[in-house]
């Protein structure tokens, strides 16, 4: 009996793959209706968009958030924006599939893909979709005098579970995470990072430097001046035979009445040589996690709270430099605004130069639905962007399928520690 169900099967499927017709991705967007209900092969080159939950986003090639590259609605309805944003939606396909989403990396390259046209833009395919890594650039070389700076999104890193950031997380999950992040953090061969969305206080750090002071580098922390509660900060890993902070750090916060209300946080520092001396030369990092927005609502839902963020930022800079004694301002953090909205060019308009779009103007740092820009940030001020050798994203997490930490426990890689890509900024200082 069960030889006859699988002869069966077998005939099926073959009697499927023969009904299969090839077309290309504009032959089936010229005329939806014509080929709904049927199976098709896609003859197109596409690529791998995103992923999200049993679905993968393709198309001829990767396409930037609007916001990116127009005026966003926040400031008036934009002719260009939204002939971006239908120039997207237009140009990609939805194919809902089981594959195994592990392997499957935002960039690749799509082998084949087979599947039945169910509405415009969506397929469904049994079979999933073969795709190909593409080859991702590796992080790049530091001499030993540059010193690496990182701004990184570490994506709820909590000591207490159970509250409203880490309701569903494991024991387990947390132990991955933490795993994952040491083994990020030493691939950086970071002096300092500045790291957004650690609980405040100090369980949360200490949880951290227990296990990546196992090795032969020793970290230590400034943590936001705030007790220890649960909720998401701003904290400063730093590596204590190059660098040393100076003084205590200097905090403004806004929207205070919100579980994730933002904020911003200044350290100085102070270079060390060889020997643990001060070498004189001095800095000032600012960390900053501006208001987030909610899913699907765009720039317009919370952008006066952003603004109101880069306002109190930009007051705070300047009272950095009275306490730490410094000029040289470098600004990085998770700023929740891509490059044309309106709180990123209120800074670039106060005389802060955006050294993403002097370096890698065409990279990104976040992919959401399909759409990748820069939702994290450098700034510096003008004698600060004279010592910047080289800003760039090290791609190990937003092009990697989201739930890829939370449920593969065996994972051994750094992939996905997080949901955004740490701002990599070599720095020579004079």
């Amino acid at each position: 009996m069960r030889k006859h169900i699988l002869f069966a099967l077998a005939c099926f499927y073959a009697m499927t793959l023969s009904a299969v017709e090839r077309v290309s991705l504009e032959q089936l967007q010229a005329d939806w209706n014509r080929y709904k209900g049927q199976f098709v092969q896609i003859t197109s080159p596409l690529v791998v968009c995103g992923s999200f939950y049993d679905s993968l986003i393709l198309a001829p090639e990767r396409f930037y958030c609007p916001e990116e590259r127009a005026v966003g609605l926040a400031e008036g309805d934009s002719t260009v924006y939204r002939q971006i944003e239908e120039a997207n939606r237009a140009a990609s396909i939805v194919v809902h599939c089981r594959n195994n989403y592990y392997n499957v990396r935002t960039g690749d390259r799509v082998r084949s893909v087979s599947a039945r046209v169910t509405s415009e833009r969506h397929l469904v395919s049994g079979q999933g979709v073969k795709t190909r890594h593409t080859s991702q650039p590796r992080l790049p070389h530091k001499t030993k005098e540059e010193m690496r700076v990182v701004g990184a999104n570490i994506e709820n890193y909590f000591a207490d579970l159970g509250g409203y950031a880490t309701k569903r997380t494991t024991p387990e999950q947390q132990a991955l995470k933490t795993r994952k992040l040491v083994k990020a953090i030493r691939g950086m061969h970071a002096d300092l990072i500045a790291c957004c969305e650690m609980q405040v206080g100090h369980k949360a750090p200490e949880m951290l430097l227990a296990t990546l002071n196992k090795g032969r580098k020793h970290y230590a922390y400034v943590s936001m001046p705030m007790p220890d509660i649960d909720r998401i900060g701003g904290c400063f890993l730093y590596r204590t035979d190059r660098v040393r902070p100076i003084e205590t750090p200097l905090s403004a916060y806004a929207d205070t009445t919100s579980h994730y209300y933002a904020r911003m946080f200044a350290q100085g520092f102070e270079q060390l040589d060889k020997k643990g001396r001060s070498t004189g030369k001095k800095f000032i990092v600012s960390l900053n996690h501006f208001k987030s927005k909610r899913p699907g609502r765009g720039n317009y839902d919370t952008n006066l709270k952003r603004l109101d963020n880069a306002d109190s930022l930009l007051a705070m800079l300047p009272k950095a430099v009275e306490l730490f004694g410094d000029s040289d301002l470098l600004l990085l953090g998770d700023y929740n605004c891509y490059t044309r909205e309106s709180p990123i060019q209120a800074i670039v308009h106060a005389g802060y130069d955006d050294q993403l779009m002097r370096f890698c103007p065409n990279d990104y740092s976040y992919v959401f639905k399909g759409e990748m820009g820069f939702l994290d940030r450098c700034f510096t001020n003008p004698s600060m962007g004279t010592q910047i050798i080289r800003v760039v994203p090290w791609h190990v997490n937003a092009d990697w399928y989201y739930q890829h930490g939370a449920y593969k426990m065996k994972d051994k890689s750094l992939h996905r520690y997080a949901d955004h890509e740490p701002i990599i900024v070599d720095i020579k200082l004079k």
